[in-house]
């Protein structure tokens, strides 16, 4: 009899710290070789559009963690400008190395499996600026999205790279994809009862943040370009998301939701080629025993 449930398998925004996601991943398949196979939707953010559109294109593990190579990390961050004036990053390189990954014409629909990946889009004259969630759900309006431009849409991060195609990153609504992903599978074509749900959220690392100022005389330019954190106004969006996500599917869901995200000894750039190898070593060695042991009891096999 086939089983009623239903598995996710959600990556979180984070640029390069995307390399501990999938690290923690391959470690967890390792133990557990099915566990890609009995995967039944895939959500994605920024970097972890990557991941997902990846894995749900049949790439292995180790195949995707190649994208977060020191080779290619140094390609897509190899020459950057004043993110006063204009994006750090021109997304050219980003685009040539997906492109290696990805057939160009390949669309979400041609996919082995179940995606969601949000991105925000900017408006036009005819239309207003709204979330979009990129997936192949049967019967989606946007299944026939090419997967080379809903990852880039959904990673294009501002400040650091151009929009693409009038979309920024997914990130600025979905950090983390977890609750939305739990949203379209109990929602629509899918209509699972949240009680079938399984969601195994891993994130691309965490360090204590907090803004130690005096913020009550701040104004727009030092919500915009303060220190510590780099850009407060832009890291709370994406950090308050990310949390408010978790918050809401933990409670939805309770002992069927697992999360997880390694804490880091310091602050980690999404742009930081440097932290490859610290990344690595945290995927690594992280303690993953309390997880293996979830997905031993709770993940359908």
């Amino acid at each position: 009899m086939e089983s009623s449930i239903f598995n996710i398998m959600t990556f979180d925004g984070g640029g390069l710290r995307g390399a501990l996601s999938i690290g923690l991943l391959e470690r967890i398949q390792n133990q557990y070789p099915d566990i890609i196979r009995t995967t039944n939707l895939l959500g994605g953010t920024s970097t972890g559009s990557l991941i997902a559109l990846g894995l749900a294109y049949g790439l292995s593990c180790s195949e995707v963690k190649e994208l977060y190579s020191k080779e290619n990390a140094n390609y897509i961050f190899n020459k950057s400008y004043s993110e006063m004036i204009r994006p750090k990053y021109n997304n050219d390189n980003l685009k040539e190395i997906l492109l290696s990954a990805f057939p160009e014409h390949l669309r979400l629909k041609d996919l082995g499996k179940l995606v969601v990946i949000p991105s925000f889009y900017l408006g036009s004259e005819t239309s207003s600026w709204k979330p979009i969630f990129y997936n192949n759900i049967p019967n989606s309006p946007t299944e026939d999205a090419r997967v080379i431009d809903v990852a880039m849409s959904s990673s294009a991060a501002p400040v650091f790279f151009p929009t693409y195609k009038n979309h920024i990153d997914g990130g600025i609504i979905a950090t983390d994809p977890s609750l939305a992903c739990v949203i379209q599978a109990i929602s629509g074509n899918i209509g699972r009862s949240s009680e079938e749900l399984r969601v195994l959220s891993l994130g691309t690392g965490y360090n204590f943040n907090s803004i130690n100022h005096d913020t009550t005389s701040w104004g727009a330019v030092d919500w915009i370009i303060s220190k510590n954190p780099d850009f407060p106004i832009i890291s709370m969006t994406l950090e308050g998301n990310a949390q408010m996500s978790q918050i809401f599917s933990n409670s939805l869901l309770q002992d069927n939701y697992e999360r997880i995200n390694p804490r880091m000894d310091r602050g980690i750039g999404m742009d930081d080629c440097d932290s490859l190898n610290y990344l690595n070593e945290l995927a690594k060695n992280y303690d993953l025993s309390s997880n293996l042991k979830w997905i031993k009891e709770k993940w359908n096999k």
